[in-house]
């Protein structure tokens, strides 16, 4: 069993030193995080205790961010204010005052997420799974499945018969698996890209699932760099994958401590 990392408000000593807040940046992941984990993806909301901290944060940081699997858009959408960056399709998207980029490298997966439902849902299909399709990836949810391992060992097979997909990327989440094309962009891509336009002394990163783990090493690694000095952080769900655990520097026991620290951030910084 992995060692969960110290609870950040319990050492606040060791990172509450924050002399120029246009030197830091904010680097948040949305579900789970920022908003509680639901069965169905379109029912998220940003939580209220985060609003006001988080609105405040992104008027004087250097950066603020979310980042999220969904669409740049959607995410927005549900967060609802600016001055915000919006990273959607785990790095494939840059959303920022209304105007919406692509990363370069960022490219359709080798079967088209519509494709993929057509091929596996007949023998991966079951009761309480919720299929989302997004432009670059597919999203299998088995939260509200009432057999959750036999929908999971019923997806993986699904998902092994189909010959192209040792040429795709398939993760294992906390009740999600998610198939996108091998393309170099994940949340590690974003943060690197993040870490090098934005000139930032200090970043925190908050996540709580599989595909944050490509962006707290990614951290970890421009730490060990001199690029910056980062605090990668875990958010504790029911479930939370073991290698967020492994990668982060402290942790926080879901939205709950989450909207606490960003209410202390925005007080330590104004």
């Amino acid at each position: 069993m992995p060692t969960q990392p110290p609870n950040l408000l319990a050492n606040v000593d060791a990172w509450m030193r924050i002399s120029d807040p246009s030197k830091l940046g904010l680097v948040l992941d949305f579900d789970g995080t920022i908003s509680e984990l639901v069965p169905v993806p379109d029912d998220a909301t940003l939580h209220p205790d985060v609003a006001a901290p988080l609105s405040s944060l992104a008027s004087k940081l250097g950066m603020t961010a979310v980042m999220s699997g969904r669409p740049a858009r959607d995410v927005k959408n549900r967060v609802g204010m600016e001055p915000i960056l919006y990273i959607g399709n785990h790095g494939a998207e840059y959303l920022f005052d209304g105007c919406l980029t692509q990363a370069p490298q960022a490219t359709e997966p080798l079967i088209s997420p519509e494709d993929l439902v057509a091929r596996l849902k007949p023998t991966g299909d079951g009761p309480g799974l919720v299929w989302e399709v997004k432009q670059f990836s597919l999203a299998i949810h088995y939260r509200m499945s009432p057999d959750k391992a036999r929908a999971r060992l019923a997806l993986q097979r699904a998902v092994e018969a189909v010959p192209e997909i040792q040429d795709m990327e398939v993760i294992s989440g906390n009740m999600v698996l998610e198939i996108r094309g091998r393309n170099g962009v994940n949340k590690g891509s974003a943060m690197e890209k993040l870490v090098r336009e934005h000139e930032l002394q200090s970043l925190f990163f908050l996540g709580d699932d599989t595909t944050d783990v490509d962006a707290l090493k990614a951290l970890r690694k421009l730490t060990d760099a001199g690029a910056v000095s980062g605090v990668g952080v875990a958010v504790i769900q029911d479930g939370t994958p073991e290698p967020v655990l492994d990668n982060a520097d402290y942790s926080l026991e879901g939205v709950a401590e989450v909207a606490k620290f960003l209410r202390m951030l925005d007080e330590a910084t104004a």
